[in-house]
């Protein structure tokens, strides 16, 4: 069986546990599902993800960073503890490698990598591929400060930031999953799997402030001063988790009217207030319908 061997550090101890292949591509899985094993450091960081709850409880218990440096094809040959392995339909031996003698002391990061094996879950679980899964319709986003939001008024047009669907495009939205789409009538085309990445349209024109020396309590004027991202929906509509699973680029979604309806204002996930797709000048915006849930 094709192994791979994953290397840890903990301090300044190294360790080494060689995995079935077949172990990290189902451990990958659970994190981004279809996802071919791709070569490091994406795999390294997916399936440091995948294990982020055991390799939490670890540092815990080592009072150490627990990192994984690489994974590469296995060509450790140095003693090892063989272990049995059972993660939903694979079983198999994974093997930890020391770097020590076998009558010597067991480094804690041999042991405690080894207790990690033991804690993988014995069963996957099942869940029915015909639950359904909200797919959010993301036409443009805006950054704005508190202050602006707290002034803005009905029938104010609100000009985004980035606004994809002025080029006829949009995100669809799975929660923390995301995939671009072409306009086309009453239809959607995907044009690019579902990924997990930065979102492009909650996190447009981040940037990120130095902090104060000193800790002081916020002022009113700092209040105001704090930007959030306004998100603006064309609705949701629910899919199969199944279909969520398999759809990728070119799946064609029928929506039965064209995109011309009311918008959601969405911030941090809550509706805060609706509008209008309206041209000014040569942009579109979003005309109010009424004020935003930030007011009093």
């Amino acid at each position: 069986m094709s192994m791979l061997d994953c290397v840890f550090c903990a301090g300044g101890e190294t360790a080494v546990l060689s995995l079935p292949r077949v172990l990290v591509e189902a451990l990958i899985s659970t994190v981004q599902y279809g996802l071919t094993l791709p070569s490091d450091p994406t795999r390294s960081l997916l399936l440091e993800l995948a294990l982020e709850a055991w390799l939490a409880r670890l540092e815990i218990m080592l009072a150490r960073n627990l990192q994984l440096i690489r994974i590469e094809d296995a060509t450790a040959k140095d003693p090892y503890l063989e272990l049995d392995v059972t993660f939903g339909p694979v079983a198999a031996k994974a093997r930890l490698f020391l770097f020590a003698p076998l009558d010597g002391l067991v480094p804690s990061a041999f042991r405690v990598l080894g207790e990690l094996i033991g804690q993988l879950p014995r069963d996957l679980g099942k869940i029915s591929s015909e639950l359904p899964v909200l797919i959010a319709r993301e036409i443009g986003s805006l950054r704005a400060p508190v202050s602006l939001l707290r002034q803005a008024q009905p029938g104010d047009a609100l000009l985004p930031d980035v606004i994809p669907f002025a080029h006829g495009q949009l995100i669809l939205a799975a929660d923390k999953l995301w995939a671009p789409a072409q306009v086309a009538g009453d239809r959607l085309i995907l044009r690019g799997p579902f990924r997990l990445q930065s979102h492009p349209l909650r996190y447009a024109n981040m940037t990120i402030r130095p902090q104060a020396e000193q800790a002081i309590p916020p002022s009113e004027a700092d209040i105001d001063s704090v930007e959030i991202t306004l998100v603006f929906e064309c609705g949701r509509w629910p899919i199969p988790l199944g279909t969520l699973r398999s759809i990728n680029e070119g799946h064609v979604f029928e929506l039965g009217r064209q995109l011309d309806g009311p918008v959601d204002i969405v911030a941090n996930g809550q509706l805060i207030g609706r509008g209008d797709i309206v041209r000014v000048g040569e942009a579109l915006g979003i005309r109010l319908r009424s004020r935003l849930a930030v007011n009093g």
